[in-house]
């Protein structure tokens, strides 16, 4: 803007600037601010401009105008190319310019600022709907709570809340994998639905894994405690797990004599008293980035002892492609390691060091076949 009104602009600046106050009014009102103290300039201004007798009457009046106060129209301009401004000395000019427009520059986005928070402070908070944040095949995704709880959400997975989180009651839904740091309400325990268990906490440090297509659910302690329960017999006893624990549940069996306690008892159960919820110990001694259960927030698909078919579920989501076996024989191989930058390619690769199979890719689409 300095350089335009002292006469130094190109006409390839004078376009550029054309194009950049059509398309904000704002800058057109800051460019009028500018043009009208600048056209009011004696000419004597340009040799001598810090003895201009009127310059700070001048320079305050325009400072205190009020904000949403428009440009006269007759000091709007149609910016076209001078080749006369050219003529005009413009070294002391520029200079006196440039430090009159940065001052208004910072006072006049200053004011807009305060304005701009006063009127959204003014008004009410609109009520939101439901949210529901999703990771996407591929990625992972980190969020804060409207109650300060922490969540990553691993690939392909979904969380849902209600726009009453957080007033009367913490809950939320999962559909995927994620790792939880609750922040700590003795009031409003916090309470993660899947699609058969609910785990109820108060301020812990924990992942879930429920994928609609696994057979299993799991839900891994790192520090504090959750209560888990069944959504299909809510009488039952709960498993409280401590930390280094995990919970694997298996969807496809159907416990039998299971014992019915008062809603109220809490009670830790084995495997055999519970057929279908087996409870384990996680290493310890190794950092979460390591484990399993917590390696995918720091970009890292760690398996242990997975067969061909676990692995690939995984691989789908981790590298969002189609993995299809062709030879069901390759499902008795199992394979430990881990994944960080290596490409899907490079994967398969790696994993043809150990078993004999072939693959093809095309796209997104990969088939396997026993060699």
């Amino acid at each position: 803007m300095s350089r335009r009104l002292s006469g130094e602009a190109s006409p390839a600046e004078v376009e550029e600037l054309t194009l950049l106050l059509e398309s904000s009014p704002q800058k057109q009102y800051l460019y009028g601010l500018l043009h009208s103290w600048f056209t009011d300039l004696p000419s004597t201004a340009a040799d001598q401009p810090m003895e201009d007798p009127d310059f700070e009457e001048r320079f305050l009046r325009i400072l205190t105008q009020p904000d949403e106060q428009q440009p006269p129209a007759q000091n709007r301009e149609t910016i076209t190319p001078d080749p006369a401004d050219n003529t005009r000395p413009i070294r002391k000019r520029v200079l006196y310019i440039t430090s009159v427009a940065a001052s208004i520059i910072a006072i006049f986005f200053l004011s807009w600022t305060l304005y701009h928070k006063r009127s959204v402070a003014a008004k009410p908070p609109r009520p939101t709907p439901g949210e529901e944040v999703l990771a996407r095949s591929g990625t992972r995704t980190k969020l804060v709570l409207p109650d300060g709880t922490q969540v990553w959400l691993n690939s392909n997975s979904k969380l849902t809340y209600s726009n009453e989180f957080n007033t009367d009651s913490r809950e939320v839904s999962l559909e995927g994998e994620a790792w939880f740091d609750v922040a700590k309400n003795v009031q409003r325990p916090f309470i993660v639905h899947t699609s058969s268990l609910d785990i109820k906490v108060l301020g812990t440090s924990f992942t879930i894994k429920s994928y609609p297509q696994d057979e299993t659910i799991e839900a891994t302690l790192l520090k504090g405690t959750i209560e888990v329960s069944r959504k299909d017999n809510p009488n039952a006893a709960r498993v409280i797990l401590k930390p280094n624990e995990k919970l694997v549940f298996n969807k496809r069996i159907t416990p039998s004599g299971r014992t019915n306690l008062a809603p109220d008892r809490i009670a830790i159960h084995t495997p055999s008293a519970l057929p279908d919820i087996a409870v384990n110990s996680i290493a310890r001694d190794i950092p979460d980035s390591d484990k399993v259960e917590t390696a995918w927030m720091y970009n890292r698909l760690v398996f242990k002892g997975d067969n061909f078919k676990e692995l690939a579920e995984k691989m789908e989501r981790w590298y969002n492609v189609r993995i299809t076996i062709r030879d069901s024989s390759l499902n008795t191989f199992h394979f430990g390691g881990a994944f960080a930058s290596e490409t899907i390619e490079e994967a398969f690769k790696a994993l043809q060091l150990t078993t004999a199979f072939t693959y093809k890719i095309n796209n997104n689409e990969i088939e396997i076949y026993a060699k």
